[in-house]
């Protein structure tokens, strides 16, 4: 498919010059608006607050993830909030690790935090709800009992400790027996 000359219409008819005129100067104020649209995007990305943003998320997880009392507002509004929130973190950023790659690096440190603390605290809310679930003590699976099973395992091995630096000043009272102090013997 190619372009469509701006002298002819859709059907192939040929259009009257104040018309194409009228499609010339339409074409150019969309791609002028276009550029300013971009402009105002960038500069509202600009103004917002990655920490602020990330701080959003931290409070939606508490409301969403806490064991106490259940969510006042409904898993979707909860699933499309963070989404948008995610979203504007997204571009903010992008904007930043094109422009400010030093600042996007401390950024991207704070987001990696974030998801971190997310992680565990998913982790503890599935695991209270679990629980929770649980309404016999003897259904808890355990590990098998080791009483039987003691003369078959091997010893442990022993612990491995990375050899010790020594020092130029003077002997690491660890290392010096304790009847040596300085040369001389104590009794």
């Amino acid at each position: 498919m190619g372009r469509r000359s701006i002298k002819s219409t859709k059907s192939g008819k040929f259009m009257n010059p104040t018309d194409q005129a009228r499609k010339e100067a339409r074409k150019k104020e969309l791609k002028k608006n276009k550029k300013q649209r971009l402009l105002v995007r960038t500069a509202v990305l600009k103004n917002k607050d990655p920490g602020a943003i990330i701080e959003e998320l931290d409070k939606l997880d508490e409301v969403e993830y806490n064991v106490h009392e259940a969510p006042q507002l409904a898993e979707k509004v909860l699933k499309d909030k963070r989404r948008k929130l995610k979203e504007t973190l997204d571009r903010v950023m992008k904007l930043y690790q094109k422009d400010e790659p030093t600042y996007w690096n401390e950024l991207r440190q704070i987001e990696i935090d974030y998801e971190r603390r997310r992680f565990h605290r998913i982790q503890f809310y599935e695991a209270v709800k679990q629980a929770e679930a649980v309404s016999n003590v003897e259904d808890i699976p355990l590990p098998p009992s080791l009483d039987d099973d003691m003369e078959s395992l091997p010893p442990p091995p022993p612990p491995m400790y990375p050899p010790r630096p020594s020092g130029i000043l003077k002997p690491s009272t660890i290392e010096a027996p304790p009847t040596q102090f300085l040369g001389k013997t104590q009794e």
